[in-house]
Parts: C-alpha cells; structure tokens; sequence
C-alpha cells in the first residue's frame, strides 16, 4: 500500500540510475508507456534543475500510494521551481523542445518549497479504482458505524447523527449536485449536437436512441411482471379486498408530451422540468448548427461552458466516500429486522430481475453492437458505487459521462447527447420495481391477475418509467399512481418503506449501467467508439 524507494542522480551516474529507475518503474502497475514519459519528463526536469537551477544532484523518490505512482525531485538550495517557464517560451530558446515537453505534461507535474528544499513531483501512474477504493470503504466504515449505533446508543444520540449530522452533510452534498443539473444537461446536449453538424445524423441517432431506451424498458417490465407471477403465486398475505376496476382517468403520456415545449426558460430551471430542458436545448443546438460560422463565439461559449460544468462536478464528487458513509450508517439504523423478513422475497426477486436486466444489456451491446460486453463489465465496479451513493440518475449524469468518455471510449458527441436524454425517459430498474411491486400490492388486496389488467399495469408502467423522476424517492410517488388505478389503498405502500432506500439505490444503478449500454451501442453503430480506451484495462 505504502512504499518509496530513493536514487541520487548527478551527471556523472545520470545513465546508471536512470536505468535502475527503469528496471524499478518495470515492477510496478506502471505501463511502459508510462514509464517512458516519466523517464522523459525526469531527464528535462533534472537538466533545468542542474543547468538552471545550479544545483549538483538530486534525491529522486519513487513513491507508491494506494495504487498510486510518483517520482519526487528533490533539491536543496535557493528557491527554484523549473515548470515556472513552461508556460512561457520562444523557439530561439536553448532548451525550446524541454519546454515543450514540460508544458504537454503540465497536467502530470507540480511544484512546491518545504523549508530550504525544491520539490517536484512527476505522476507517473494513477489509480482509475481509488475513488471505488474511497467509496468501499466509506460503505464499510458506515455499515460498522450504524451498527454500533443502532445496538449501543440511545435515541437521542441516533437522533443527532442522523437527522443533525448526516442530514446536513447529505443535504448540502445533494443541493450542490442538484444546483448542477440544469446547466449540465443544457450545456451537454448543446455540446453534443453541435458536434454532430449533420441535421440527417442527429435525426438518425436520436431515433436509434429512442428506440434502444424504449425496448429496454419494456423488457423490464415483462422480466418484472414475469418474476412477480411466480414469486407470488400464492402465500400472500391479505390485507383487503378492492373492486380491481383501473380508473378512467389514465395516466397521460399526451400530457408530458405537450408540456414538453415550456412556455418560458425560466421555469423550467427552477422546476428541474428536464424534458423542457432538454428540448430547449436540442432547438437551440440545431439552430447554433444551422447559422454555423454567424455564431462560432455561442457554439464555443456552450463548449467551455459544459467543460466547466463537468470540471465543477469533478470536484464535487471527491466527497462521495464522505456522504456514502452517513447514508449507510442511516440505512442500517433505520432498517427493523421485521421489514427484512417480511420483505425478503420482494427484495430477492428484485436483485434477481436487476440482474437479468444487466445480462440483457450485456446481450444486447453483442448482438446490436458487435463487441464484446466484457470489458464494460469489468469497468462498471469502479462507477457503479456513485449512483448508488446519490440515488439519482439526474445527478450522476456529469459522472456517467465522464466515465463513458475516459473508460469506455464514447465519442462526446454521444455520451453528452444520449446520457441526458436516457436520465429523462429511460428508468429500467424503476420499471421491474415498479413491476414486481405492483403484482404484489394487488394480490394482498384480492386483484384478479388477467390479460386485462396485465395490459393495463404494462402501459402504465411503461407511461411511469419514462417520466418517473431521476431524484432519490420519486419512483414512490408514481408507484401510488399506479395501484390506486385499482383500488389499492396509498397507505399500502408503507409496507416497503422499510427496503425502499435499498430498492431505490439499486434501481438508479440499474437505470445508468442501462444508459451507459445503449450509449456504447449507439456509439459502436456509428462508429463513435474508441474501441482502444474500450478494450483497455
């Protein structure tokens, strides 16, 4: 985990020990592309800090830090720092090709001054899992925590973690998220229809896309409702009886349809209405595309706008090891032994259908993408923990992005088209949830299972997924849409309060590793996909 190694370089062993640094870099996680650059960068560094710098030698640490690998220079002396010109040259400089070099790998360099030393450090190797490894272990540490709370604290104390501590914590992590929303999905969609100039290829595309996100919703829901049919045949439990008639009044996908033109810009933002954003957007990108050269400065200005946004995001996340851990400490607490019993095979059935659904997904990316799911699968451990820390789609878009850009080698130009629109209308996991829970509530109350009202359950719940909200606890809401369609109750849904932190978590994941699938399809199929990055592990 911890581990350094030293070598003193002047220019009389400068070969030698720059051979030895090779032959240590060789038994690291290091690639041999990464090692060279080190090499290189070491050399230029070492020159200006001899040649410039007038120094006789220099400390060269090789420093391994949970997965992480840097050469330190070290040099006593007068203040000195060798990257402060990198940022200023002129071809008539001596060492013109140095500063080069220096500047293309600035992003991999940095400077400091403790006391009379120089320090440079050069990033040789960076671990992609050290944010999993953050983020495992905020879980873990959180589960032990709520444990020891939930059996040795009083109330009170419970009381103060919870809603005191880890609800702001939480709170704050959230609304710095969500104040990020809008501007990421305008600025992302903008970004990506400008980069497709083609009015066809858009066309193209957002069909193929469409028409992805529909048919994996729709399996869905048949692995839900097929799931549900069995798990509960019989044993269970009466809670009532209803007449089982489903409502006229229907839930109208004609009205989301028409609302999705806002009738101001304003609105929109501050209701977080993402399918007005969304079309805003696409409008204002096809028109940015279609005056082209009139409005460079606004195609540029929505480019670095959404750079920014997703650097902001960045940032953000570097504190989701930090709130995963009181959202786990909660969960436990909270969690009574009773609800785990009695909900165990809702829950069962539930990890059963999400799974099924990421084999599908896997099936899907062979037979429609014609590449091999296995490397996407081995990457997603490393991203799936930030939707399931926030529990929402709409947030981890920026993260989705990211990591289909820098791990799964998705052309921008998709990723920031297809991951905005599948956060909006694609919700799988939320639709076998919906599925299973819905054949459950109408048996205990005595609602006859026929073709009808499978027919009914199929449409409403695919009306529901589409439109169900990318924030933690909407799928609740809609859910009591569906049941009191037929009668049922609202307050049967408490009954699953006790797993719907859980379920809902599990079915965000669900919902992005879906996005993330039909991004890489869509990608493959127009050769969007840098299957180098992809297959790259």
């Amino acid at each position: 985990m911890f581990n350094s190694q030293k070598f003193y370089l002047t220019l009389e062993n400068f070969s030698e020990i720059v051979a030895q640094i090779d032959a240590e870099l060789s038994r690291t996680k290091a690639t041999k592309k990464e090692s060279m650059n080190a090499q290189l960068l070491l050399e230029e560094t070492f020159m200006r800090m001899i040649n410039i710098g007038k120094v006789a030698s220099v400390e060269v640490t090789i420093s391994q830090r949970f997965g992480d690998l840097t050469l330190t220079l070290e040099s006593t002396g007068e203040e000195y720092n060798p990257l402060i010109s990198a940022t200023d040259f002129d071809e008539e400089d001596e060492d013109y090709f140095r500063t080069i070099i220096l500047k293309s790998n600035a992003n991999k360099m940095s400077y400091t001054r403790k006391g009379n030393t120089n320090l440079v450090f050069i990033q040789v190797h960076e671990n992609t899992n050290k944010q999993l490894n953050y983020t495992l272990f905020g879980m873990v540490a959180g589960i032990v925590f709520g444990l020891v709370l939930k059996f040795s604290a009083n109330p009170e104390v419970i009381s103060i973690f919870t809603e005191t501590i880890g609800g702001s914590v939480n709170t704050m992590f959230m609304n710095a998220l969500n104040m990020m929303i809008a501007p990421v999905v305008f600025f992302s969609i903008i970004s990506g229809i400008t980069g497709l100039t083609n009015s066809a290829s858009i066309g193209r595309i957002g069909g193929k896309l469409i028409g992805l996100y529909s048919l994996t919703t729709i399996i869905a829901i048949c692995v839900g409702l097929t799931l549900a049919h069995f798990a509960f045949a019989s044993g269970v439990p009466q809670l009532g009886i209803v007449d089982g008639t489903a409502s006229a009044e229907k839930l109208s996908l004609l009205s989301s349809i028409v609302n999705i033109i806002p009738k101001d810009l304003i609105t929109p933002v501050i209701n977080r209405g993402l399918l007005q954003i969304i079309s805003v957007a696409v409008i204002f990108g096809l028109c940015i595309n279609k005056l082209g050269d009139k409005v460079r400065m606004l195609n540029d200005f929505a480019k670095e706008a959404n750079t920014f946004c997703l650097t902001l995001i960045t940032a953000i996340a570097a504190f989701i090891p930090i709130v995963i851990f009181f959202v786990m400490a909660e969960l436990v607490i909270n969690l009574e032994v009773d609800s785990i019993i009695l909900l165990v095979k809702l829950l069962a059935c539930f990890l059963v259908g999400n799974f099924l659904m990421v084999c599908i997904y896997s099936s899907m990316l062979l037979m429609f993408g014609k590449i091999s799911p296995i490397p996407l699968l081995k990457k997603l451990p490393q991203f799936v923990t930030i939707p399931f820390a926030t529990s929402s789609s709409n947030v981890t878009m920026p993260f989705t992005m990211k990591f289909c850009t820098e791990q799964i080698g998705i052309s921008p130009k998709i990723s920031s088209f297809s991951i905005p629109i599948g956060a909006t209308i694609s919700n799988d996991g939320t639709a076998v949830s919906y599925s299973l829970m819905c054949i459950m509530f109408l048996k205990m109350y005595g609602v006859e299972i026929d073709s009808a009202v499978i027919i009914t359950l199929l449409i409403s719940i695919f009306t529901v997924a589409v439109s169900s909200p990318g924030i933690p606890g909407g799928p609740v809401v809609l859910l009591v849409a569906i049941i009191g369609m037929f009668g049922v109750p609202t307050e049967a849904t408490t009954i699953i309060f006790g797993i719907s932190p859980i379920e809902d978590r599990i079915s965000t994941t669900t919902n992005v590793v879906d996005h993330i699938g039909a991004s890489t399809i869509l990608a493959k199929t127009e050769n969007l996909l840098d299957t180098n990055i992809y297959y790259k592990m």
